[in-house]
């Protein structure tokens, strides 16, 4: 069996991983500026959610149609393809309660912490990798689980400053926020390992067919929660009347997120999807200093230095764990040589 990891910097992953890197850090990003001056969203939740599952639905199907133009997929449908598209209804309701969550938890924390506390996903893909996928991880892949379940538990630690007279003033992270990001993790890393089962399942199966049939479900999920929640705005004056120009920002951010994040797990897997997530975390760090005037402290650095360390000791190359030669074997292997 084929050890986990050292593939998402691999040449033929590394579009995949980088596309879904960048899109990943946008997308708190663009969250965060379209929420109004009171911290919440002026436009439907729901209905965000939805559009962007409607628009990977129509992207993924319009991709298909031009696949099956230039050369036919092989074996479209399975033996069994009734069974198949119920297989995908459990991914889709996973997605769908994680994106609606997503809109939440950005209510509670900013963008760089949410970046910083998503990377607790890493540590749960990591056990289901090895429950559900009997995929194996290496001890230095274990100890990197390690050290980033540190690098999040560092930036809980509360931070005090002093206030005009001396008064020093506690802050820490909403807990509201980092318990639904646990949640969002969890399923997160359910969902992630699940697709990957489904679509590494069947090897030939057209990408595109197979995320139309995971699309599918994502608009009927999406669609009960629009109803449920907007039905009043749904029979008057229209729903998307209040969705301004961020607001579409964020839903094709979201649509074109979802068709990168399958690529990764179609052609690499949960482990590059995760840590793109760790890459994304410092372009959106780096981004938050700017647009929002976000203060790096002392743990938020720390975690930061954690999470990135870990980053790079999970992706090490075999070969850079092989201890070095002694001097006497450097000296046989040169007298070889000559």
């Amino acid at each position: 069996r084929r050890r986990a990891g050292c593939t998402m910097f691999a040449p033929a992953q590394l579009p995949y991983t980088a596309t879904a890197a960048l899109l990943m850090s946008l997308q708190p990003i663009l969250v965060s500026l379209s929420k109004n001056e009171a911290g919440g969203f002026d436009y439907s939740v729901p209905a965000s959610t939805m559009l962007s599952e409607l628009l990977k639905l129509l992207l993924s199907s319009g991709l298909l149609l031009r696949q099956m133009a230039t050369c036919a997929p092989s074996e479209l449908l399975s033996e069994q393809p009734w069974a198949e598209m119920l297989s995908y209804s459990l991914p889709g309701l996973i997605y769908f309660v994680n994106n609606n969550c997503l809109f939440f938890i950005l209510q509670e924390v900013d963008p760089t912490t949410f970046q910083l506390l998503s990377q607790m996903k890493t540590l749960f893909t990591g056990l289901l990798f090895r429950l559900f996928l009997r995929r194996r991880l290496s001890a230095v892949q274990y100890l990197a689980l390690v050290t980033l379940a540190c690098g999040t538990a560092v930036s809980q630690l509360p931070t005090y400053r002093t206030e005009a007279g001396g008064t020093l003033v506690h802050k820490s992270s909403s807990s509201l926020g980092f318990l639904l990001t646990l949640l969002s993790s969890s399923l997160s890393a359910l969902g992630g390992v699940y697709s990957e089962k489904l679509l590494k399942g069947r090897a030939s199966a057209s990408i595109h067919w197979q995320n139309v049939q995971l699309y599918l479900w994502g608009v009927a999920f999406n669609a009960i929660g629009v109803y449920t929640k907007d039905r009043q705005a749904l029979l008057g004056p229209g729903i998307l009347q209040a969705f301004h120009a961020r607001a579409w920002a964020v839903v094709l951010c979201n649509a074109l997120n979802g068709l990168a994040i399958s690529a990764v797990l179609k052609y690499a897997d949960n482990i590059a999807r995760v840590y793109a997530h760790a890459i994304a975390m410092m372009v959106t760090m780096l981004a938050s200093l700017r647009l929002f005037d976000v203060p790096i402290s002392p743990q938020l650095a720390l975690a930061l230095v954690l999470v990135a360390a870990s980053t790079l000791q999970y992706n090490l190359p075999p070969e850079w764990l092989r201890p070095l030669p002694t001097e006497e074997e450097e000296e046989e292997l040169r007298g070889a040589s000559n």
